[in-house]
């Protein structure tokens, strides 16, 4: 199935339930809006203020290890003081940290790589993730939590059509900083919308379940591994995107939603399916299939000529980002569905949080490893994506049962 009517939404949540997906959506997209404006055109960014590709890599995925670092710590305090305070202060943080983005240039040019990796680090403190999946996790029962966290990715496809397209428009008529502008105003937006229109609902009664005793159990591990590897991909394959769309067929920031929309096109057709199927207790093989999508991608954006795409055409980008694109929204309502399927109910944020640590210790290790293994033949930085898709593969295999 392609697509949630609007009756069938009607029909699998209340209206309380309804409300919070609304709030919880419109702000999570709004912050998604923020991140994807930036993701096309950062490479090229980074680049303005230094020669060392594995810098620029660092800025890129340092966001995601400031995310590793205070995941667990901001999901386990929406479970103590409740999700709507976690929600405030994680937008302010990501606010200023999209400011600091975008000022490197007021810098002396020895300083300017430095803060844009602080700026970035900052961004990445102010971690949300968690506490909304959370958030779904406290009103939605398991049986339709994989779905209404796809409700979430509705407005999470539209911010990201809108900035990956927007954001090289944005970049190509005006100055890449103006994108991280946009960002902050977005982010402090986001937290009015929060404020306004977000119930504050208490934290439960009952005690917490103990980090430890969340951080062994084996399925969760399973799942934090997955998520790793999800976005350790993501990274790569965005790092290596625009370098081959603008170096290999001389495409412009301005024109990439050339190949860009129908990438986005086939996967809005396909997420909704991912998800179903997870609510139907085929979470297990439809991430399976997500990762071998991806794995996929990565071998064919680097040798399109496997399967006779000619390298010139941009079919040979169109291909592959696509697949990409498929397998990784599809994986991304699936995996926090599962998580929370495991998790304690009194510790749904610290559960998220121990995986969402993971999947940004991956957003690191992806930027850092895309950009040293960029200077390599092509082989290495393919042969890495592809490993990255099969571990993924593997790790699904021998998941816990949803």
């Amino acid at each position: 199935m392609s697509t949630l009517t609007k009756t069938e939404v009607s029909t699998l949540f209340t209206r309380t339930q309804k409300k919070m997906l609304f709030a919880l959506a419109s702000a999570v997209g709004l912050r998604m809006l923020g991140l994807f404006l930036v993701l096309p055109v950062f490479t090229l960014y980074g680049l303005e203020f230094t020669h060392s590709r594995f810098l620029v890599g660092t800025a890129f995925g340092c966001y995601g290890i400031a995310v590793a670092f205070t995941a667990i710590p901001m999901g386990r305090l929406s479970d103590h003081i409740g999700r709507r305070k976690v929600l405030l202060l994680g937008m302010t943080i990501f606010g200023v940290g999209s400011a600091l983005c975008a000022i490197p240039a007021w810098f002396p040019a020895s300083m300017r790589i430095g803060v844009l990796i602080v700026g970035r680090f900052i961004q990445g403190l102010g971690t949300i993730s968690a506490a909304a999946f959370a958030t779904v996790a406290d009103y939605v029962p398991l049986e339709k939590r994989s779905t209404a966290n796809a409700i979430l990715g509705i407005p999470i496809g539209v911010a990201f059509a809108l900035g990956v397209i927007g954001g090289p428009l944005i970049a190509g008529f005006f100055q890449v900083e103006s994108v991280f502008w946009l960002t902050s105003v977005l982010a402090f937006a986001t937290v009015w919308l929060l404020a306004r229109n977000l119930p504050d609902t208490p934290p439960r009664p009952e005690a917490v379940a103990p980090v430890r005793e969340v951080l062994r159990a084996k399925p969760l591990l399973t799942l934090d591994a997955c998520g790793f590897l999800m976005n350790a991909f993501m990274t790569s394959f965005w790092f290596y995107l625009p370098l081959i769309l603008i170096r290999q067929h001389h495409l412009k920031m301005t024109r990439f939603y050339i190949v860009l929309l129908p990438m986005l096109f086939l996967s809005a057709l396909t997420m909704f399916g991912f998800s179903r199927s997870a609510d139907r207790g085929l979470g297990k093989p439809a991430g399976t299939l997500a990762f071998l999508l991806m794995a996929a991608s990565g071998l064919l954006l680097f040798r399109p000529g496997f399967i006779g795409l000619n390298p010139a055409h941009l079919a040979a980008v169109l291909v592959p980002g696509s697949l990409f694109f498929m397998g990784f929204t599809g994986l991304e309502p699936i995996l926090p569905s599962l998580v929370s399927k495991h998790a304690h109910e009194t510790a749904y944020g610290t559960a998220l949080g121990s995986f969402q640590t993971l999947q940004y210790f991956g957003s690191f290790a992806g930027g850092a490893l895309a950009g040293a293994f960029s200077n390599f033949p092509s082989w290495i930085p393919m042969t890495f994506l592809i490993v990255l898709g099969l571990l993924g593969f593997v790790l699904m295999l021998f998941s816990p049962h949803n």
